[in-house]
């Protein structure tokens, strides 16, 4: 089935190809280190979905790709389908904004893809597709955007549809809408503004009202994480508080490598576009005055890349919810079509720089994958002399085995990897028991995380990693903090 509002943003064939190619190579190095993340440890043993996480459309989209009641790992191929997936959004994004117009590389189309924050998404086995997904169904109603009815009803499906799919890429449907919305207050269409202002909100609350009556009814368990601060005591202060945490989090990305030098280049050289777009208009004082709100809807979009972490109360504040780093970049880039003369050459180049640090960027998460599985491997091969004995019924941990060691350079000079990717075995993981059970030698014993029991028993062996101590017969302790005890 064709659709006729698709055809005319899919003529370059092309440069599609070479988009999806480049996405696709893009994301190599995490099928080469074949790296299980996190909650891929409990699946890959039990097979269970996201419907805990209010995800419920993840979870059916699992059972159907794993032609089963349970949920199965198809990686690679997830992963080289989310690379597809996050390539073709970013040129349908391109294609609506008429960025690299008539180039056969547009670079831009690789700014969703490759954004950096999403490196923490793409390397989920189970995860990634899903999550690519989100973005994706956001995107696909502004295909439609003419056609008032047809957007409306594209809109609810897609929000509803991220929603239950990963929450945080949902918000990146406003930003979106917020360049269509520029555009429409630099045509002074007022009309067009307001309606399609009210279509984005009205679109939104049915949505959420929608996505909320599916959770209530199937009585899904929803995490803690969403309540606000609106309406709170002290919101302002609250407010601030999480201003500040978002700052640092943007600080640990930005001074990763040259990145924040490779970033402000590309916004200044983009933002050039404002200063030619005043001159071509300068007899006009709407065209001027208009900049203004413009100039207020970046702010906005700016706290947008966290998704709604600004707003939340309580929120892990993890990069990987910043979806909407790769949608701002856009919405930067999309200043460029203002540009004139070799400027536009110096804005290719720009964003050319910042694709580029990202696959550099990518090449390095792959080793420190690579070499942090290496290390874990190691680590669990050595206390399988202690946990093989059946006698143990307890193991407790005291708390986390540190980084490899191989890994601690990289670490040092891309800090972002510090929220991306931290030991799954120790005190405060979730995943220590799942990590170790390689060979289910766990799968009766009871692993837990304490302080209780720093310096008692008897100490059986030290490494330069962690201390192991004998409590009784049945109880063993792995101390990673290697206490110094008297």
């Amino acid at each position: 089935m064709k659709i006729k509002e698709l055809e005319p943003l899919l003529q370059e064939k092309k440069s599609l190809y070479i988009t999806l190619i480049l996405s696709i190579i893009y994301v190599i190095p995490l099928i080469i280190a074949d790296y299980d993340y996190l909650d891929d440890y409990g699946r890959n043993l039990y097979g269970y979905g996201w419907q805990h996480d209010g995800r419920f459309v993840a979870t059916l989209l699992g059972k159907m790709w794993s032609l089963n009641s349970a949920n199965f790992s198809i990686f690679p191929f997830s992963t080289i389908l989310s690379a597809v997936t996050l390539g073709f959004t970013g040129y349908l994004l391109t294609c609506f904004f008429n960025l690299d117009q008539n180039k056969l590389v547009k670079w831009s189309s690789l700014l969703i893809v490759t954004m950096p924050t999403f490196l923490g998404n793409l390397v989920f086995k189970f995860d990634c597709l899903p999550m690519s997904l989100s973005l994706l169904v956001i995107v696909l109603p502004y295909v439609f955007y003419n056609s008032w009815i047809k957007f409306f009803i594209a809109s609810v499906i897609g929000i509803f549809l991220s929603l239950g799919l990963y929450q945080s890429g949902a918000t990146c449907y406003f930003i979106v809408g917020s360049l269509f919305l520029i555009k429409t207050l630099i045509n002074n269409d007022w009309k067009l503004f307001f309606n399609r202002l009210c279509t984005y909100i009205a679109s939104f609350i049915i949505s959420f009202l929608g996505y909320l009556s599916i959770i209530n009814v199937a009585k899904l368990p929803v995490s803690n994480r969403t309540e606000t601060i609106l309406g709170k005591d002290h919101f302002f202060d609250l407010l601030a508080a999480n201003n500040e945490i978002f700052m640092q989090r943007l600080d640990l990305l930005l001074y990763s490598g040259n990145y924040h030098y490779i970033v402000f280049f590309f916004i200044a050289v983009s933002l050039m576009g404002i200063v030619f777009y005043m001159y071509q208009n300068v007899k006009s004082i709407y065209k001027i005055v208009v900049l203004i709100p413009i100039l207020f809807v970046l702010t906005v979009n700016l706290w947008l890349i966290s998704s709604v972490n600004i707003i939340l109360k309580e929120t892990y504040w993890d990069l990987r919810t910043f979806c909407g780093l790769g949608f701002f970049l856009i919405l930067i880039a999309f200043f460029q079509s203002y540009l004139k003369g070799k400027i536009v050459y110096l804005s290719r180049f720009a964003t050319f720089l910042v694709v580029a640090f990202s696959f550099m960027l990518m090449a390095q998460f792959g080793r420190i994958l690579t070499n942090q599985n290496q290390f874990q491997q190691a680590v669990v091969n050595d206390l399988t002399y202690h946990l093989k004995n059946e006698t143990i019924q307890k193991v407790g941990f005291i708390g986390t085995l540190p980084i490899a060691p191989r890994n601690e350079f990289v670490y040092y000079k891309f800090p972002l990897f510090t929220n991306l990717l931290g030991s799954p075995i120790g005190q405060f993981s979730a995943w220590t028991k799942d990590a170790l059970n390689i060979n289910g030698m766990l799968t009766n014993v009871e692993v837990f995380s304490t302080d209780d029991f720093v310096c008692k028993g008897e100490l059986i062996e030290t490494t330069r990693y962690y201390h192991v101590r004998k409590i009784d017969k049945e109880t063993l302790v792995i101390d990673f903090n290697k206490n110094a005890c008297n």
